[in-house]
Formats: C-alpha cells, structure tokens, sequence
C-alpha cells in the first residue's frame, strides 16, 4: 500500500489544483474557528443558553463542527482526482504498466484514507491550539475525535462514489456541492417536519452532523419534538453508508470497461 501511495503522490506533487484546495481546508478551517471565536466572545457569550464552546473538551465537537462546513472542499479535491483518472486515461495507464485492478482500487481507496487523516490531523491540532488558550481537561471526550473522522470518511464516501460514477468532473462538483450545502438540509427539514421529527437523521451526512452538532445542538433542543437518535444509532447509520457507497464504489471500478 505504501508503494501504491507513493505513485500517487507523483501524479499530484506538481498539480496545482491539488496545493489550492489543500490549502483552502488547511486555511480556511483554522480561520473558521477563529471568526467563530470573536462572534461567540462578543454575542453569544452574554447569552445565558451559550457556554463557552472553546474549553476543553467542548473544543474538540465545536472544532470539527465547523471544519465539516470545509469538508466538502477535500470531496471536491478527490472528485478531480478520481475523473481526471478517466479523461487522462491513467486508469488505463496503470493497468498496462503492471499494476492489477486490485491495486488501482486499494491505490485510490488509500487516497481517501489519508485525506481523512489530514482532516482528522487539521481538527486535532486547530481544537488543541484553541483549548490550550481556554483551559480545561484535553484528555476528556477525545473519542470526538474519531467521530470527527467517521464524519469526514462519510463526505468523501459520497465523493469518492460520484467521482466513480460520473465522468465530467464539473457535474459531479455541482451535484456534491448542492447536496452538501443545501439539498440534504432541505431534505432533512422535509422529512423531520412532514414525515417524522428525526427521520432526516437517516441522510447520509445528517446522520454525522447530528453526531457532532456543535452549537446547532442548542437550537435543535428548542424545537425539539421528540427523543432522538442515540449516538450509537448515527455512528451505525453512518457506518452503513460508508460501506454501501465503498462498495459501489469498488464494484463499478472493478467492471469499468478501460
């Protein structure tokens, strides 16, 4: 596999795309989180239902919280990733230069693995650097931590599935961007209101979100309706989609034509 990581790091060390969108999420997180600091120290702080999300261990949900708002910037990434595959015919090139269709797909299912531990390593290092300044204990609640990275594999399934399916690179951004931006969330309000209060939790990223709602947590209780899912019930939601989506995923790589 490290072999494998190496040859793929070779085709993205000089693309330019890939330095912009990685230093868009490893920038925009941090600065996220430090704007979000200033509105909580000036507004929400004087409010009696807001406590100060930045002690530790509350740091580490409020963090990977609002890093998951840039998540989807690193979906982006591995979609060009994945079609540039198709349109440059390196797919093609891989296999005639030895490598089995076995390899191709551990290659590229490597690729997201370490895009979900650079994610998990900018949230780690962003919530440390902000507890640190707040106080607290950081050694209480670190399985957040791990939730914040079953939140960030969740996204880039999804990714990583339409990167798969979809050839044009431009249509599968526009469709990811939507859904995670705006269409789940529609989808969500729809189900919660008219269906059932909580049934949105069932969407395969509302199911994380709601695992680490960060402050959005306090307005869900005040419409609050009904007891909601457990957090074992989201984690097994998001688990399930995870392995429905890797394993069309793998499925379609392994039976595309070349």
């Amino acid at each position: 596999m490290i072999q494998l990581l190496k040859i793929e790091w070779m085709k993205v060390k000089a693309y330019r795309t890939f330095w912009i969108l990685v230093a868009i999420f490893a920038v925009a997180g941090p600065l996220l989180t430090s704007a979000y600091k200033s509105v909580n120290t000036q507004v929400f702080s004087k409010l009696p239902m807001f406590q100060n999300p930045f002690t530790f261990p509350e740091v580490y949900e409020t963090v990977a919280w609002l890093t998951s708002f840039m998540t989807p910037v690193m979906g982006i990434l591995l979609i060009i990733l994945l079609t540039n595959e198709n349109n440059f015919r390196t797919i093609r090139q891989n296999i005639i230069d030895g490598w089995s269709r076995n390899q191709y797909i551990a290659a590229k299912f490597g690729v997201m693995l370490v895009m979900v531990l650079f994610i998990t390593l900018i949230v780690t290092l962003t919530a440390l650097i902000f507890g640190a300044q707040a106080g607290g204990d950081p050694s209480e609640k670190t399985y957040i931590i791990l939730w914040s990275a079953l939140q960030s594999l969740t996204y880039l399934t999804i990714a990583f599935f339409l990167g798969t399916f979809m050839k044009r690179s431009g249509i599968a951004i526009a469709i990811y961007v939507f859904y995670a931006y705006v269409g789940e969330f529609m989808l969500a309000m729809t189900l919660d209101f008219k269906v059932k209060f909580h049934s949105g939790a069932f969407l395969p990223m509302e199911c994380t979100d709601r695992l680490l709602p960060g402050q959005g947590k306090i307005f869900r209780q005040l419409m609050q309706k009904a007891t909601p899912p457990s957090d074992t019930t989201y984690i097994l939601i998001a688990a399930a989609y995870i392995l429905l989506f890797g394993y069309l995923s793998w499925r379609k790589m392994k039976k595309a034509d070349l």
